[in-house]
């Protein structure tokens, strides 16, 4: 093969792979609010391509076509120069763009509007704060369930979602099944959100809001509707009892400590709504606001030098533990289920 043509078989390789890539809206989309934008994305790109490769093509007709003097040269026909500019600077240009923007109201028609109203409750309430989102399931007091950095939604039904913030603005995306929306200090938003076939989707938070901002990672978790409804009952129950010594002691350790001051524990005394609720932490993929696996190791980690892996959040570093309590400490967390 021939290096030029190597050239060319990597870049369309990159440009498939990244179509193609976890956060990508371009391709495997999930949702038909995303398969909707991938539509419009595809055919902007396609454009723009196709007059970037005119523009290249005539750039490299001037440079390489055969050179003479100037006095072989006739005389420039003012009003046929104009007419080229006005068709390949105006007309053109004018046609993409209005095709584009016809595309575009089209595709802006497909969503619906939402209007906050008690009589018309969202399914979730995603609240942004720096640096992590949670999810509340459940309008009633008792009945709330709150989840943070993971979204369940069942597959196939639309779900509204109420958009807010506690702090700066936040941005809601989750590329696969939808566009992005803010999360607005003193504004509720809303958006629709579909899954068409079960999956996990990886989003991230997209608006700048701090130091932290590229670790403010979320995921909508898709499941069929059954498996949906035996989960969020689940969710629903209190902490499970410890049934090893280690877990049992681990509570002791989690109660004496400043822990109930910032987290919730059901059916503990512990009721801190600084950070996330913990009563079923460790059925959860990822700690830390989305950044790190939810593992033993990240997790003492995590306990004892928050600070080293987030600077700027929240959770401070509890160094304090000896290394017994703190292997206790993560024995009764990871029994939280």
């Amino acid at each position: 093969m021939r290096p030029h043509s190597r050239v060319i078989v990597f870049a369309l390789a990159l440009v498939i792979a990244g179509c193609d890539s976890p956060q990508s809206y371009m391709g495997n989309t999930a949702g038909p609010a995303a398969q909707q934008l991938a539509s419009l994305g595809w055919q902007a790109l396609l454009a723009f391509g196709a007059a970037t490769l005119i523009t290249w093509g005539l750039i490299l007709w001037v440079a390489l076509r055969r050179r003479g003097t100037l006095a072989e040269h006739a005389p420039i026909d003012a009003n046929h120069g104009q007419a080229w500019i006005l068709i390949g600077g105006v007309a053109v240009p004018f046609v993409v763009l209005a095709v584009l923007f016809i595309s575009m109201l089209d595709s802006l028609a497909a969503f619906p509007i939402h209007h906050s109203s008690e009589a018309n409750q969202p399914d979730i309430r995603l609240t942004g704060q720096q640096w992590w989102f949670e999810a509340e399931y459940g309008a009633g007091p008792g009945s709330q369930v709150f989840v943070p950095t993971e979204i369940y939604i069942p597959v196939g039904r639309p779900i509204d979602i109420e958009l807010q913030t506690r702090d700066v603005i936040h941005s809601f995306w989750i590329p696969k099944l939808h566009g992005k929306v803010d999360l607005v200090p003193g504004i509720l938003n809303r958006i629709r959100i579909i899954a068409s076939r079960p999956g996990t989707y990886e989003g991230q938070c997209a608006e700048y809001c701090g130091m932290q901002h590229a670790l403010m990672r979320l995921r909508v978790i898709a499941l069929p509707e059954q498996e949906y409804a035996t989960w969020l009952a689940h969710q629903r129950e209190p902490a499970s009892e410890p049934t090893t010594d280690a877990a049992r002691h681990g509570r002791e350790v989690f109660m004496s400590a400043a822990c109930p001051l910032c987290h919730t524990v059901r059916g503990t005394g512990a009721h801190g709504r600084l950070g996330p609720d913990l009563t079923h932490l460790a059925s959860r993929n990822r700690i830390a606001g989305g950044a790190f696996r939810n593992d033993t190791a990240n997790l003492q980690a995590w306990i004892t030098h928050a600070q080293s892996m987030k600077p700027g959040s929240r959770m401070p570093n509890l160094t304090e533990f000896s290394g017994a309590d703190l292997q206790a400490l993560s024995a009764y967390l990871q029994s939280l289920r």
